[in-house]
Order: C-alpha cells, then structure tokens, then sequence
C-alpha cells in the first residue's frame, strides 16, 4: 500500500490519497492529529508533500507513519523550509523543517549525507530522538536531503548556498528528506544499503521533476547581493593580483640592480670579454666591479661622454638599465668628432632589453675610433625611463676624482 499524506486534490498515481478535507482524488479522509486508519506494518511507501507544517504535533504524526509502515518502507516528505519570511509569516504552518529536524526521528549516531549540512558544536552525532532521555518510539532514518533555492542562488557553489542558507533567510524555499523506516534490529543491513544509494528506488515526483528543471531554466537576474558580491570580489582579487605581480616585477629589477652593484654586468662570456679589454686597452685603471647607473637619457636633451680608442669599429655595444617596463622604449646614440661635429647617429627600440642588457648599434660602415671625441645618448618617444650603465674609472693623480665612463664598447664584426 501507498499513501499520499496530505494530498488535497493532486494525489500521486498509484496512492490512496489521505486528507482531512473530502476533496477530487481523497480516498480516505483522515486529520493527521489522530491516529491513522491503517493497521500496522502495512505502508510501504509514504508521500507527504507541504502537509506535516499544518500538524499540531509533529512527533506523534511521525509515531503514527512509523507505525504503519513496514520495515525499510520509504517516505518521501516535502515541505517549506524553515528560515523564509512567507513561512515565518504563515499562521497556518505550526512546525519547524530545516536541515536539523529528521535527527529528532532517529537515534542512529550516523547518517549518509555530509556532516558539514548538520554541524552544531552542541550535537556532533547525528541522531538526536533520545536527547531528552526518553523513547519516542520511532527510528526514522535519513538517506538524502534536498534543497530547493530561491533563484537567484540556483547557480551559485554547493558550498556557498550551504552557508547562505545556514545564516540568512529567503536563500532555500523548500526542503525533502527521503526517509526509511527502520524497524529491525540490523545495522548491517542498513550500513549496505547506506553504501548503495545510487541504485535506491527514491520517489521522485513530477513536482519535484518541475522544480529541479525551473532552477535549472532560470536566468540569473541583473543584479543581486550575490552576483554583486562576486563581481566586487573578482575585481579586488584582479587589484590584488596586479599589486602582487608589481611587487615581484620590482623585487626581480631590484635584484637585478643589486647583482649589477655587487657583481657587475650579467652577459656571456664573450660580450664580458670584449668589454672588459676594450675598456683596459683605452682608460688606465678601473676599479673592479665598480658600476653604477646615470641619470635617465632625457627626452629633448642628452647625456654626454667623453672617451677614447682607436682602431676601425663598424658596431657599438651599450649596456643600459631600464626604470620602467614601457613597451617601445627608444634610446638615440650620437657619435661626436673632435671638431664638435656628428660623425654619425641612430635610435633602437629597447625590446630586447629586460631591466638590464646590452643595445647593439650596427653602423652599416666602417669607422675609425680615433675620430670620436664624445659619445651622446638621448632618448625617444616613450619619456625618460633608459640608464646608461657606468664605469668608474681611477685617476692618476691623487685627490682628483674618479672618471665615470660609459659601460661600452666598440667593435670591428667581420
């Protein structure tokens, strides 16, 4: 036998529709706050849906469903939750339905659904129908739990509607609980059949087949605290990511800065080499890993150096240090001769340069390093953010200071 508990004029196909009112479809007129018309260990499947809220007592209207129930018999109940306004609101709703309220239908310390969805630090294990230290006379056994939510919290992460739900109202509108009796003394076999709910047979109605597709159909509003509250979080994640992305682009320049401080140039082997003798050959002494930064190239206006050196050169090597990450950075280099007039001149883009590197000026002819008094560096474009790296040189004399000297070099490519 099936029964449809509270059916008004919708029972289920296949029930004996119960309802204290003589409605279309009632076969048995019955007030659930008496005892039920049915004999013992007869039902095997109950249905009650938006009825158990109208009882003016809950406890004895579970007593009588587990009376007529047989053993393992299925019951299907579903009803308003509890924390929304028109519920709190309803005269006619007299019982309490959350996520805590089939505990008080059990004793079993365990159920299958995850203990997160009824943590209380005051009632850890599950069953709860002795906690007033009597015997109801009942052992009604959770198997699933599910939640219906308003819609705008349809779409939103199984944990956030957990916590929604357990602190606010109008985050779930209705709650079922699929139940077994359990009338025997056999936790094994309740254990296997905890173990294998994917095959259960649990009652799904064509209302809740309607609900589950309305959530599923609805389209998210165009604003709600929730969607608000994701696009102000994903904007200050965004915020933080950048401001955590500067930070490492700075700690990575100053590292950079500090290894050119302490070390000196970071370059191959053969560029290393090649600086390091042209710049014995032409100035007298230098004092080892003595490096530091000019001032930025400016736009407008140059840095001027004078050196020396002698021999052909058909390329000039520089090496520069970037203030700013600015895409299309230009530096500008203009050769000087002795009488005061431009030997020759070019610009780059510093694209290739990370932080720290060397510029390559290809001059297309073959120069002499005799006729180049002073070498100037100017920048383009992108504002003032280029250094030249210099070189300290040692004077000869005592008491004078020491000579700062382009970190470059002139070359004769083949």
């Amino acid at each position: 036998m099936k029964l449809d508990i509270g059916c008004g004029p919708k029972c289920l196909p296949g029930f004996i529709g119960v309802d204290r009112f003589p409605l279309p479809g009632v076969q048995v007129v019955a007030d659930l706050d008496r005892p039920l018309p049915f004999g013992d260990s007869s039902v095997e499947l109950v249905h009650a849906s938006h009825s158990l809220e109208h009882v003016s007592d809950l406890i004895f209207t579970m007593k009588e469903l587990y009376r007529v129930c047989k053993h393992k018999a299925q019951i299907c109940i579903v009803v308003p939750y509890y924390e929304q306004k028109l519920n709190l609101a309803n005269p006619y709703h007299l019982q309490v339905f959350n996520e805590h309220t089939p505990r008080f239908w059990s004793s079993c310390s365990w159920a299958p659904i995850d203990k997160r969805e009824y943590y209380h630090p005051h009632a850890v294990t599950w069953g709860l129908s002795q906690s007033d230290n009597s015997n109801p006379g009942l052992e009604i056994r959770l198997l699933r739990m599910e939640f219906f939510y308003f819609p705008k919290f349809n779409r939103i992460d199984p944990s956030c509607q957990r916590e929604l739900r357990q602190c606010l109202t109008d985050v779930c509108h209705q709650i079922v609980y699929h139940l077994v009796v359990w009338k025997e003394d056999d936790e094994s076999g309740y254990l296997e059949l905890a173990e294998n709910l994917d095959g259960y047979p649990f009652l799904d109605t064509p209302a809740l087949q309607e609900s589950r597709a309305a959530a599923k159909a609805y389209s998210a509003e165009g604003f709600s605290t929730v969607s608000y509250a994701e696009e102000l979080l994903g904007k200050r994640l965004k915020e933080q990511h950048d401001y955590v992305a500067k930070c490492e682009a700075k700690l990575l320049r100053h590292e950079k800065l500090i290894g050119l401080l302490t070390v000196g140039p970071d370059l191959p082997a053969v560029d290393l080499k090649r600086m390091d003798d042209f710049l014995d050959k032409n100035y007298r002494s230098r004092k080892p890993r003595d490096y530091r930064l000019g001032k930025e190239v400016p736009i407008g206006g140059y840095i001027e150096y004078q050196i020396k050196g002698s021999g052909p050169y058909n390329s000039i090597f520089v090496y520069v240090y970037l203030s700013a990450d600015i895409k299309g950075a230009q530096l500008g280099i203009e050769l000087i001769g002795k009488s005061n007039n431009i030997i020759w001149n070019s610009t780059t883009v510093l694209s290739a340069v990370d932080t720290i590197g060397l510029v390559r000026f290809s001059l297309g002819n073959v120069l002499q390093q005799e006729e180049v008094a002073f070498i100037r560096f100017f920048g383009r474009d992108s504002g003032p953010c280029v250094k030249i790296v210099e070189c300290s040189m040692v004077s000869r004399w005592p008491l004078r200071p020491n000579k700062l000297v382009p970190c470059a070099y002139f070359s004769y490519d083949e």
